[in-house]
């Protein structure tokens, strides 16, 4: 028999609010709008329906959240350059992710180039500092 802990309540809020932010900020840098439908579509960063791997344990939580946050700071790099050390832990953490039944089928060349259409867009909808134009 062996004995484990459920995840919290906040736990699970707070790889809620990890998975908002990769769709909402981390995905539109490298993706088109409609590429984005279509991952919430097949169902991408949720836990596989398929498998009960995902077991909501306290272990699997913490394992999700570090995931998560591993593959955003690597992602939010300002300067990202191909290095083998950053491609190697992202893989690496897509692989933990998988482990917990978190559907992630991206590898690290995915992310390689910024989609500039989304960046143009973001531009537009910065409020402007004053209404004059020079």
């Amino acid at each position: 028999m062996k004995t484990v802990f459920s995840s919290t309540e906040e736990q699970e809020q707070e790889i809620a609010s990890l998975v908002s932010r990769f769709y909402e900020s981390v995905f539109p840098k490298y993706f088109t709008e409609s590429e984005i439908l279509h991952f919430r579509e097949i169902g991408v960063l949720e836990p596989n329906q398929s498998s009960v791997t995902y077991l909501a344990t306290l272990r699997d939580a913490f394992q999700v959240m570090t995931c998560l946050q591993v593959l955003m700071s690597i992602l939010d790099k300002q300067k990202r350059v191909m290095e083998p050390k950053s491609e190697e832990l992202f893989q690496h953490n897509i692989t933990l992710l998988n482990e917990c039944g978190i559907f992630f089928p991206f590898y690290y060349d995915h992310f390689s180039s910024i989609n500039l259409e989304a960046n143009e867009i973001q531009m537009m909808d910065i409020q402007v500092a004053n209404q004059y134009l020079v």
